[in-house]
């Protein structure tokens, strides 16, 4: 079976990178958090995940679904500020 390495969000630090440790207090009295970076990725908020071409090609059908239709966004006439706010103000 061939697989494809991709990069995926880390699923432990949520794609943050970085993990809450602590609050801590500095030398004026003030507090402040501690992170520490994610241990399973590092500090960069992404891992490394192996899968199959079925579920790559899965995976690139739902990201084009997200893209916008943008010959349809160019038949479209620009709209103003100004007459946009006239519109929804009812004038």
């Amino acid at each position: 079976m061939i697989k494809v390495r991709i990069l995926d969000r880390c699923e432990f630090c949520d794609g943050e990178a970085y993990l809450f440790v602590s609050e801590d207090v500095d030398a004026n009295g003030d507090t402040f958090d501690r992170y520490r970076p994610c241990e399973m990725c590092h500090g960069s908020g992404n891992r490394v995940k192996w899968v199959g071409l079925r579920e790559l090609s899965d995976l690139m059908e739902r990201f084009i679904a997200l893209e916008p239709d943008y010959l349809e966004l160019a038949r479209d006439k620009p709209v103003s500020q100004y007459q946009d706010s006239r519109d929804s103000a009812g004038i």
